[in-house]
């Protein structure tokens, strides 16, 4: 936050948003922020394809069984930003990142080959390995495991993270064709 606040970012916190106007925002409180660029980057939807398939969902996104499949339907398996696993520990969806969504990938491929082999499905629970944001330039902020990172560290591990899920995608190939120097 200081680092971004020294770029003069001011963060509001704690403030609904009430209404989006042509010459800016209106919070709940009834105070105006006046602004003739604005850019939501909060919420988390899934897609609108969901919210108009029949399935119950909540913001685009399906409450999936702990078999990752769709409440009521053998032969339906949701993953990744449309689908929903609630974090008991804080009675809270788990975000819908790719750290998940790969996870998710792995469990539904072996659930598919259990359905065709006759086998048991497995149960999805998420690994959170930790989180590792930019905040441009050569900055960034993280937590792995109980390790906080930031600045150039956590720069490197965020790059190191983006080029691991590249390569568990396409291989030495898409790294070297996608991948981000740690340098």
């Amino acid at each position: 936050m200081n680092l971004l606040e020294s770029r003069g970012v001011e963060f509001k916190i704690n403030c609904p948003i009430k209404e989006v106007t042509e010459s800016g925002v209106i919070l709940a409180s009834g105070d105006e922020i006046k602004a003739e660029t604005i850019v939501w980057a909060t919420g988390v939807r899934g897609s609108s394809i969901i919210e108009k398939s029949g399935f119950e969902a909540m913001r685009g996104r399906i409450k999936v069984e702990p078999d990752l499949r769709a409440p009521g339907h053998e032969d339906i398996f949701v993953i990744g930003d449309c689908a929903l696993i609630i974090n008991e520990e804080i009675n809270r969806p788990y975000p819908p990142t790719a750290q998940i969504a790969m996870q998710m990938a792995e469990i539904c491929a072996n659930n598919l080959r259990a359905l065709l082999d006759g086998g048991s499905l497995q149960t999805f629970t998420p690994q959170i390995k930790g989180t590792v944001a930019s905040l441009g330039g050569k900055e960034a902020i993280g937590v792995v495991g109980t390790k906080k990172l930031f600045g150039s560290t956590a720069n490197f591990m965020k790059k190191m993270i983006d080029n691991r899920y590249l390569f568990l995608l396409g291989g030495p190939g898409l790294v070297l064709k996608r991948g981000k120097s740690p340098m």
